[in-house]
């Protein structure tokens, strides 16, 4: 039976290198390339094999998917199962700061924590008994964020209080996000927009995809589960302001396929990272 790992939003940035360094370092798995557009796949793995002819990155198939269509997750799911029977590793990459030049479109909830939840929901059913893994890529912003909001604050408590989350404790404060957002009264302070990047939808949507995860990873815990930040790397993502190539946030994200970890918790480059508070 094919070893196979599947890599959400992998046609550029992290989730390239990510594909890129997997298909070379697993040359008997199978790799699959999740991307919206077929295209955009094959595109990806052309550019992989230009920039490194001695490698035939034949192990990488373009698997079509959309996190945040459930007819598309399905699909993929068909495919997986039909073609490969389980699948080993689901690294979730996708997420998006901000859409047409929109950093409070409401579609950032959408692919980084809804479309999160479903894809992760959507594949544990596949994934190979004891030894499967689910890689979720998030960020240390949402440390950040739990930080600016300061730790004796209502909000953070509950944010950090993942045990008792539920998903619609997770919907309830995405509306509470947008009330405020929108100048409403917020049941919670959020941090302020005007606060920058750290007070975006980008970065609340992390603090609050964390707790959920959390609480996935226990009341799961026959899975093996990492949640990983591949470090501020220049990317589309960020407008290539990073100060980490996207070669090194990929090493960071495929860290658990090659080593041990305890499920549920936060890692970069193989070193725990705290949920809940963030030191630069």
């Amino acid at each position: 039976m094919p070893y196979t790992i599947l890599v959400t939003g992998a046609n550029k940035g992290i989730g390239y290198e990510a594909v890129k360094l997997l298909s070379q370092r697993k040359p008997d798995a199978t790799i699959l390339l999740g991307s919206r557009s077929i295209q955009n796949g094959e595109d990806a793995i052309a550019k992989m094999k230009s920039s490194l002819p001695s490698h035939s990155f034949s192990n990488i198939k373009v698997l079509p998917i959309d996190i945040t269509s459930s007819s598309s997750l399905q699909s993929a799911a068909e495919h997986v199962k039909s073609t490969y029977t389980t699948l080993d590793v689901l690294i979730n990459n996708s997420g998006i700061s901000e859409l047409n030049g929109d950093p409070k479109h409401p579609a950032i909830f959408d692919v980084n924590i809804r479309g999160a939840k479903d894809a992760i929901e959507t594949f544990v059913p596949l994934l190979t008994p004891k030894i499967g893994i689910v890689t979720l890529v998030s960020s240390v912003v949402g440390p950040w964020y739990m930080t600016e909001l300061g730790a004796d604050t209502p909000l953070h408590k509950k944010l950090d209080d993942y045990k008792s989350v539920s998903w619609e404790k997770v919907e309830a404060w995405m509306a509470d996000w947008q009330v405020y957002a929108d100048g409403g009264k917020s049941e919670d302070q959020w941090v302020p927009l005007d606060k920058g990047v750290i007070g975006s939808r980008y970065c609340a949507s992390k603090a609050i995809l964390n707790p959920w995860i959390r609480w996935y990873a226990a009341k799961h815990p026959e899975l093996h589960i990492a949640v990983v930040c591949p470090g501020y790397c220049a990317t589309e993502l960020n407008n290539f302001q990073g100060t980490r190539s996207a070669a090194e946030g990929g090493e960071s994200i495929i860290w658990p396929v090659f080593n041990q970890f305890e499920s549920g918790k936060f890692y970069q480059d193989g070193n725990e990272m705290s949920y809940d508070t963030f030191k630069w």
